[in-house]
């Protein structure tokens, strides 16, 4: 019985700590900030792009990035994101 009850309180732990580290908005699974304007640097492992109240963002992409459409310079774009700036997607608008 005894060790049943610390299975318990060490599972209710960790569970809180993974419902903690997913309401941070720091995992890769989706459910992000979003993000609509125009590219306006694609270069190397990041895009910045350009929000319609003027202010730019830079992301992070990587092989974990589910991308749509041709990213590149002028094309308007959606993008979620993590708050530390990592694009979970990014798809060209039409």
């Amino acid at each position: 019985m005894r060790k049943f009850a610390l299975f318990v309180v060490a599972f209710s732990v960790v569970l809180s700590v993974a419902v903690v580290g997913f309401a941070g908005g720091k995992h890769s699974g989706g459910h992000g900030d979003m993000i609509v304007g125009e590219v306006v640097k694609a270069e190397g492992a990041f895009v910045t792009v350009k929000d319609d109240h003027g202010k730019s963002h830079k992301f992070h992409v990587d092989k974990s990035t589910h991308l749509e459409g041709k990213i590149k310079a002028g094309v308007k774009v959606e993008v979620e994101a993590t708050d530390g700036g990592h694009a979970i997607s990014m798809m060209v608008k039409k």
